[in-house]
């Protein structure tokens, strides 16, 4: 229960101007097992400027985060993919279970106190929002991103005391994320209009499509 967390020693105050300086009590964990079936292709293998976007996004974190590990329904898709071999890849413990399973998945395989999560059709990883996440975390088991009511756990930080929740969770069958929220300690982060790129996702080819036009505009 909420109450029932114990709050963890204060964390250092990390400078996010410092490039020599990352997170390292922190696993950010990106979820690349879902079937995709509306893209009709893996998005995991979704391409930006001819490169995979999910390398896109490993960059990005790595500039971030110590550790950054790739959520996957199968371990097997990455095989013939040499741009991943170097690359922790996290083979998905709860097979059917959805985004909580990938997310019980690395709470239960990490070694940090919490990890960050996204999803790997989010095309624009916003560095310094996820920074400014990160320095208002405290002593919630959640920190999620909610933009007038509507949160997404997609883009959040989840301490390893939410995983008995999630595995009862999905015991039940309750397989969304937020359905776990109420018996668990959780904060918001609300976006403000110019963090709303950060949420965008995209899983139809129209997206992309959509997705691309906005981005050649914007050049």
């Amino acid at each position: 229960m909420p109450g029932e967390f114990i709050k963890r020693q204060k964390q250092e105050v990390i400078s996010f101007k410092s490039a020599d300086k990352k997170i390292e009590n922190v696993t950010a964990a990106i979820l690349c097992g879902g079937k995709s079936r509306r893209m009709g292709f893996d998005k995991a293998f979704l391409m930006d400027d001819e490169q995979y976007l999910l390398l896109q996004t490993i960059n990005k974190l790595q500039s971030l985060f110590e550790q950054v590990v790739l959520v996957s329904n199968t371990k097997a898709k990455f095989v013939g993919q040499p741009d991943f071999t170097k690359f922790r890849i996290l083979e998905d413990h709860y097979t059917e279970k959805g985004p909580m399973g990938g997310i019980s998945t690395a709470l239960e395989q990490v070694q940090t106190e919490y990890i960050f999560i996204m999803a790997c059709d989010m095309p624009l990883p916003d560095i310094g929002l996820i920074g400014r996440m990160y320095r208002k975390l405290e002593k919630e088991q959640v920190l999620v991103c909610s933009h007038q009511g509507k949160l997404e756990p997609l883009l959040a930080f989840y301490h390893k005391s939410c995983l008995p929740v999630f595995k009862k969770q999905m015991e039940i069958g309750e397989l969304k994320p937020r359905s776990a929220f109420p018996a668990l300690n959780v904060g918001l982060y609300c976006l403000s209009d110019s963090e709303m790129n950060a949420i965008v996702n995209l899983n139809t080819p129209e997206d992309v499509q959509n997705w691309n036009q906005k981005t050649a505009k914007n050049e």
